[in-house]
């Protein structure tokens, strides 16, 4: 395993390299003041039935006790690589290390959420039946005392993914699990769309024609802090998510059209806007999407 200190790379063991890289994961885990939940998330990964993986721990140059955490588990497993550096943000600390990723399979992971023990096993066994390029997971919701709050079962068909993407994130970001030979360089996520870089990756994958999927089991378990990122950029990342559905969906015209279909639609319903959208679908010839729109905002 490649073990890193803040002073360098240090060559604690090469057995790592013995895996099948067509069937080990990567596990990328950035980290950023974490240190109350830390040692559960991680716990939560050594704690998989699918056991061939790295689990590698950018710090993102924290200023609490997650490096101290992170030195905890140099000597615990030889699949732990711990990388420490200065602050550059959520998306250059995915990007990193996806490009550190060893093996061909990479999945998600955050450093306040707790992993189902099967999460891996199980998406990893959809995604090569199904010949999956991104699988995610439904969710519980659960506070800072990890008391469940709710769930959220997620659409697992490929077709309903898609459509479901016009009117929000089909994915809960953290629980995704990627086959990097099927994306290649379109795994990366954009620089310009920090705070809804995961929903550009999926709205760019749709377009660019790759297939998803996500578990209906409940694998992963999502924390709710009111200090956790989203919540804290919820004003950029609205502003940002409208912008991107204008971009990448066909039948929204505008602005105002992309924050109805993401944001206002259950609160304002407008029968007219509706009927003009699904109008729209059926012009370009996608028909069942058109009626699966059409009785979901109805239903909504």
């Amino acid at each position: 395993m490649i073990f890193v200190h803040t002073d360098g790379l240090k060559n604690k063991s090469d057995c790592s390299y013995l895996r099948c890289k067509d069937m080990s994961i990567s596990i990328i885990l950035p980290i950023f003041n974490a240190e109350l939940y830390l040692e559960e998330a991680i716990c939560s990964i050594l704690s998989q039935t699918y056991r061939d993986f790295e689990l590698i721990c950018i710090d993102d140059g924290s200023t609490d006790n997650s490096l101290k955490i992170l030195k905890k588990y140099i000597d615990l497993d030889d699949r732990i690589v711990i990388i420490s550096r200065e602050n550059r943000g959520l998306v250059a600390t995915l990007n990193q290390a996806i490009s550190l990723s060893k093996y061909r399979y990479i999945a998600r992971m955050d450093a306040d959420d707790i992993c189902e023990c099967h999460r891996l096993e199980l998406q990893l066994a959809e995604m090569k039946s199904k010949k999956l390029a991104i699988i995610g997971s439904s969710y519980r919701y659960v506070d800072m005392k990890n008391n469940d709050i709710g769930h959220r079962l997620l659409p697992t068909e490929h077709r309903l993914i898609s459509w479901m993407m016009d009117l929000g994130s089909p994915f809960c970001h953290p629980s995704v699990l990627f086959d990097s030979e099927i994306l290649g360089k379109d795994l990366f996520y954009s620089e310009q769309h920090h705070h809804c870089e995961d929903y550009e990756l999926w709205l760019r994958c749709r377009q660019l024609g790759y297939k998803f999927g996500n578990l209906r089991d409940l694998m992963f378990n999502y924390r709710v802090l009111p200090t956790s990122i989203s919540r804290l950029n919820s004003s950029s990342q609205s502003s940002k998510s409208i912008g991107l559905l204008v971009s990448y969906c066909s039948f929204v015209n505008d602005y105002s059209e992309a924050e109805y279909m993401l944001f206002s639609r259950k609160q304002n319903k407008d029968y007219i806007l509706n009927l003009k959208l699904c109008s729209r679908l059926l012009m370009q010839g996608k028909f069942f999407h058109s009626i699966f729109l059409f009785l979901y905002l109805l239903a909504k």
